[in-house]
């Protein structure tokens, strides 16, 4: 599909309405980093753009949307046409949240809640 092809699609009926379903499930919020300002809403799979369903559909921000593009044209993110859409997903996110540094701040929460837990049973016995 051409890009002439794709901005007829996105200007269509169908798409309006997919787009509205999309947004009215979700929590309005991006997927990979929880920003809730200038949300896209992305397609896992250009292939079949006439055949999307609700979960070929994801919901990221205006960064992120761009970071994932751009890291596939890099070809460092790298999806094939035969893997489910939550697979697809799980790449994106994990590829977009390491390349923002994300799972570090996460990591670094996790460790620090651990501390915590082990500073507070000390102090109980």
């Amino acid at each position: 599909m051409d890009k002439v092809e794709y901005q007829k699609y996105l200007a269509s009926h169908e798409w309006k309405q997919k787009r509205s379903r999309k947004w009215e499930r979700s929590n309005k919020r991006c997927s990979i980093c929880g920003s809730t300002k200038k949300i896209d809403i992305h397609h896992l799979n250009y292939k079949n753009l006439f055949d999307v369903t609700n979960n070929d559909l994801i919901l990221l921000c205006r960064r992120c949307h761009y970071l994932a593009h751009d890291l596939m044209k890099q070809g460092k993110i790298k999806l094939k046409i035969t893997d489910v859409p939550n697979k697809k997903y799980q790449t994106i996110k994990n590829k977009v949240r390491n390349y923002l540094g994300l799972d570090d701040e996460r990591h670094e929460r996790k460790n620090a809640k651990i501390r915590m837990r082990k500073a507070l049973s000390i102090v109980k016995t």
